[in-house]
């Protein structure tokens, strides 16, 4: 192993460390929480929140997770998400920046369909997640009243369809 790597490697367990000491100090959402609050921009670096009389956050923490969202919303019109009082936003900020500003955001913005995302994994921190999984933040009466993990598009449009 050449010192490059070595260097590589300590920086990496490094911050791994470090991000996965804070990740620790910050309370996972639950249901009975307040709605939650998040001030993010979307796609095309507008502002970007959750609505007061939203019902349905989606929130995808992994790319597996984003592919399985877009699959469904791609089929559907502009205003499908709004109609529904439903919301999405995506954590871009494992990837590399370079990646995310050469490829991932511009793909992202032809998409019909407003998109908050992640860029500061602080953000995200309090949002919980399961690996490939969407997580789906149900509100009502400006709580949260349930959240699921959802793993397959099927069931993502079952999910979408109560609303």
């Amino acid at each position: 192993m050449n010192r490059i790597q070595r260097n590589f490697i300590g920086l990496a367990l490094t911050l791994t460390a470090i991000c996965s000491a804070t990740w620790a100090q910050v309370p996972l959402l639950k249901v009975g929480d307040p709605s939650p609050k998040i001030a993010i921009n979307d796609q095309h670096d507008k502002p970007w929140s959750i609505p007061a009389d939203t019902k349905l956050v989606l929130f995808s923490g992994s790319r597996n997770a984003n592919t399985l969202v877009q699959s469904i919303l791609s089929q559907k019109n502009s205003d499908y998400l709004s109609s529904k009082k439903v919301v999405y936003f995506s954590d871009l900020s494992k990837m590399p920046g370079f990646i995310t500003r050469t490829f991932a955001l511009p793909s992202m913005r032809d998409l019909p369909y407003s998109v908050g995302i992640v860029l500061n994994a602080e953000e995200s921190q309090s949002w919980p997640r399961e690996e490939d999984a969407v997580t789906a933040v149900f509100l009502s009466q400006g709580r949260i009243s349930k959240i699921e993990y959802i793993k397959n598009a099927e069931l993502l449009q079952q999910t979408l369809d109560q609303y």
